[in-house]
């Protein structure tokens, strides 16, 4: 600006070489504003509920993975978004990771890549109003009116052949079928499943005794960023044995 001045007041140049002179300090300014902006930040997905994950990023997972790339020197951003969109994202690059799955998915999306150390054991439970129910494993569901989550993998691709079948698109849908009786069962986590009831005060629902299926839940990358992955497997299995992995899940289940 004061270049400016300086010009206006010698005279020395006409209003055209001004506006010129206005336009690149503009497109200067603009420049170091977008670079601010744009410091590159690592966007990672997640479908997760409390006590998993939650807006604030305070969940057991959130924890984890902001610990994980801390200890590598990246800034992340964690979005919050339903399940098919968030892998979805990922697998078509526009977002660089994501959590957390089941393994093996990289056969549907051939754009992401496991991380082959698992972040927890999800324990994939049945919910019922009638605790008697047993359900040993996927076969026993299918004289049973069942729920489950759009977008969660693992019931999309063992769930079959039961009486009825409906698919929610929330906790609050999910939950509002076993309440008013439009299903028998629904698919669910235990731990995610027994938050949601007590911070809704739903009574009068079980967790069935035995989980449908305990699987390892995993974070993913898109594939441009496979070359991460040794480096975050290595520091998970650090954050374990050194107990510090330990101290967090315990503040989660206590």
């Amino acid at each position: 600006m004061r270049l400016i001045r300086q010009v206006a007041r010698r005279g020395s140049m006409n209003i055209c070489s001004l506006l010129y002179i206005c336009s690149v300090l503009y497109i200067f300014l603009f420049s170091v504003s977008l670079a601010d902006e744009g410091e590159d930040v690592f966007t990672v997905n997640t479908a997760d509920q409390p006590p998993y994950s939650t807006k604030e990023n305070t969940g057991f997972y959130d924890q984890i993975v902001i610990r994980l790339f801390e200890d590598l020197g990246m800034k992340i951003r964690i979005n919050h978004l339903l399940s098919s969109r968030s892998i979805e994202n990922l697998d078509l690059g526009i977002d660089d990771a994501e959590y957390a799955r089941i393994e093996g998915l990289g056969d549907q999306y051939s754009h992401i890549r496991m991380v082959n150390e698992r972040l927890v054991d999800f324990a994939f439970t049945a919910f019922s109003k009638d605790s008697s129910i047993l359900i040993k494993n996927w076969g026993s569901l299918q004289k049973y009116n069942v729920g489950y989550l759009k977008g969660w993998k693992i019931y999309e691709m063992n769930v079959g052949g039961t009486k009825s079948l409906q698919v929610a698109s929330s906790e609050e849908e999910l939950f509002r079928m076993l309440v008013n009786d439009r299903v028998d069962v629904i698919l669910y986590e235990r731990l995610r499943g027994a938050a949601y009831m007590k911070r809704n005060r739903i009574s009068g629902i079980y967790a069935l005794q035995k989980p449908v299926a305990i699987r390892g839940m995993y974070l993913y990358l898109n594939e441009k960023h496979e070359e991460l992955i040794p480096e975050i497997e290595k520091r998970l299995r650090v954050m374990k044995s050194s107990g510090e992995y330990q101290r967090i899940l315990e503040s989660f289940v206590k």
